[in-house]
């Protein structure tokens, strides 16, 4: 089936409108996404949180009864109220009393052990599904979005923001619902001691509510520059390490230094506000307590001398309020980490929610196995600034034919490499594989058609069998073995592991033409129909160069094969010649008959290919 015409735009139909990034929203979302699947354990860490709570109120109390008691026993008034111990004798509550309180404390102590495990499981449960999201979704975004952001600030969203979002799960799966509980039933237990008391601290605590608010979101919005820098940062360390190479021999360590402390001064600088305005809350909180405080004393100075309460009562009471403002604080420090947590969602679902313009088309044909035959018409492609990439270009590569793509830098070869494979898309015209538009048919089938090999070599750590045969997994070890001879990669045999010997980090292990060699081999041993190559001998000497150009015409004279390279050695043997310069094509032809005609291709030849002009 040969497709010459769309009767539609290749518009995609299904963008999504951006969500509002609303607390509500991104908890809402966070919830249904990533902790609903373990809502059991969140409802089993509740009701420990429960009874962490229950305990924690019945620790005054208790201690109010235990001092009546002990009142009684002295000689002291005995207290106005009946004892909630019923009618033992305050002997016996003096005894059972602090039996009831060892009891309390070791129910609190076993639920909040196995709360904790739980929350913990669920807040890394739910963290590394973010993770593994979040990296899926980088996959399938455009090679031109990821290019434009370092993949240090990826990097930063894995570590600093999903550390961010840990905590503040953590905190709030363990501190929010067992402060609140606990609240609450401190609450209870003032307002049944002595309810006058009881007010005068529920009228003076909530005057907190509006400050902490307040700083919450100023911290998020401070929170959010921090972790936007911290990506930066990230880049900027990535860059410097990269290009070590550069700097060192260069001496430009003084001058990244320079530029890295620079970037470590502004994270400074906003994590010191952040805990600035962490630092205000619990000053905040103090003062409020103290004041609470001061006004339980003064009230009920007044109460127990018109014989309204008991020490007993006093002292519940006031150890309940102890335990509402540690739990107030708490709240209040809380509210700082969940800020924080929300910024770092923000910026999950901000890449979460991208819509990549390079995806299947619905409904989405599959590339039937075909000779691999490539057709460009009058395809022109624009940069994001409006800058033309290529304008009108058009050209067929046949099975069979090496098509060679020479110009200055910026012509537009690397462009048409990249169009192949659909990394972009053309702005108009069409790109066709076997007579099939590449934006109909999935990208899946269309990429399985293709081996490339790049001027930088991309090796991964682990063994020379394994890089070379990704993308392959169930290529056995006798097809590596072929593919790594007809790369002329004999320098493997020297290695200690031979096929399994480790490559390190990015082939670090290997020398650069070696890198090479093993990329080249991982393309034979794809043996797909279209073969793409970008300076692929660059790294290579000349002994190297001819054993490696030999495999490829044996290679290549069954496949569609674009090349883009400087050497003369690699372009005078292509079939077919194309020179580009501005984005058009401005020659075509062989070698011979460019080099005959005396323009563009003569220039190159005499300049970038070190040849005589003739």
């Amino acid at each position: 089936m040969k497709i010459t015409n769309l009767a539609e735009p290749l518009v995609a139909t299904d963008q999504t409108n951006p969500r509002p990034q609303t607390s509500a929203n991104l908890l809402k979302r966070f919830w249904s996404v990533w902790l609903r699947h373990d809502g059991v354990s969140l409802a089993l860490a509740t009701f420990l949180m429960a009874i962490v709570a229950a305990a924690s109120a019945t620790y005054p109390w208790l201690f109010g009864q235990v001092i009546d008691a002990l009142a009684q026993l002295s000689g002291g008034a005995a207290p106005l109220k009946a004892q909630v111990f019923g009618r033992l004798t305050p002997a016996t509550i003096a005894i059972l009393g602090p039996l009831a309180i060892i009891a309390a404390t070791l129910i609190k102590g076993l639920a909040l052990y196995a709360s904790t495990l739980l929350t913990n499981q669920v807040a890394l449960s739910a963290t590394t599904k973010i993770q593994q999201d979040l990296f899926a979704k980088l996959l399938s975004l455009d090679f031109s979005r990821l290019n434009s952001e370092p993949s240090g600030a990826f990097a930063a969203r894995f570590l600093n923001d999903i550390n961010a979002v840990r905590e503040a799960v953590l905190r709030a799966a363990n501190s929010f619902v067992r402060d609140c509980l606990t609240l609450v039933g401190v609450i209870v237990v003032m307002i049944l001691g002595d309810w006058q008391l009881a007010l005068v601290c529920l009228i003076i605590l909530p005057l907190a509510i509006g400050p902490v608010s307040m700083i919450g979101a100023r911290l998020r919005k401070t929170s959010a520059q921090a972790q936007q820098q911290a990506a930066d940062l990230a880049g900027v360390v990535e860059e410097s390490m990269g290009g070590i190479r550069l700097v060192k021999s260069y001496g430009l360590e003084g001058f990244e230094a320079m530029r890295v402390g620079r970037a470590l001064t502004t994270r400074m600088k906003l994590l010191l506000k952040m805990a600035e305005q962490k630092g205000r809350v619990d000053p905040i909180l103090e003062v409020l307590g103290g004041l609470a405080i001061a006004g339980v004393f003064a009230f009920a100075g007044l109460r127990i001398a018109q014989g309204a309460a008991s020490v007993g009562t006093l002292t519940a009471f006031i150890a309940s309020l102890l335990l509402a403002a540690q739990s107030v604080r708490s709240l209040g420090g809380l509210n700082s980490v969940i800020q924080e947590g929300l910024s770092a969602l923000a910026r999950f679902f901000t890449v979460l929610d991208e819509v990549p313009s390079i995806r299947d088309r619905e409904p989405t044909m599959h590339l039937p196995k075909g000779p691999g035959r490539i057709e460009f018409e009058q395809v022109t492609f624009a940069w994001p600034d409006g800058s033309n990439g290529l304008d009108n270009v058009s050209f067929t590569a046949e099975p069979g034919q090496t098509l060679a793509l020479v110009g200055p830098s910026g012509a537009g070869k690397s462009t048409i490499l990249n169009l192949v494979p659909r990394l972009f898309d053309p702005t108009s015209g069409y790109v066709r594989v076997d007579g099939f538009d590449t934006r109909l048919v999935s990208l899946a089938s269309l990429r399985h058609t293709i081996a490339l090999v790049s001027q930088e070599a991309t090796l991964f750590d682990a063994t020379i069998a394994q890089n070379v045969a990704m993308g392959m997994p169930k290529a056995s070890p006798e097809a590596v073995r072929a593919a790594l001879d007809a790369a002329a990669c004999d320098f493997v045999d020297r290695l200690d592991g031979g096929m399994l010997a480790q490559v390190g980090p990015r082939g670090s292990r290997l020398s650069g033409g070696e890198r090479q060699r093993v990329a080249l081999a991982r393309a034979i041993l794809r043996n797909c129909p279209i073969l793409l190559l970008d300076e692929p001998t660059s790294a290579l000497d000349a002994e190297s160069e001819t054993r490696v150009q030999e495999a490829l015409e044996r290679f290549a004279s069954t496949r569609t094969t674009i090349v883009v390279a400087h050497r003369l050695s690699t372009v005078r043997r292509a079939d077919l010649i194309l020179v580009l310069n501005h984005g058009k094509i401005v020659e075509r032809g062989n070698h011979e008959c460019l080099m005959a005609l005396g323009g563009l291709y003569k220039e190159l030849a005499a300049l970038q290919f070190q040849t005589r002009s003739t």
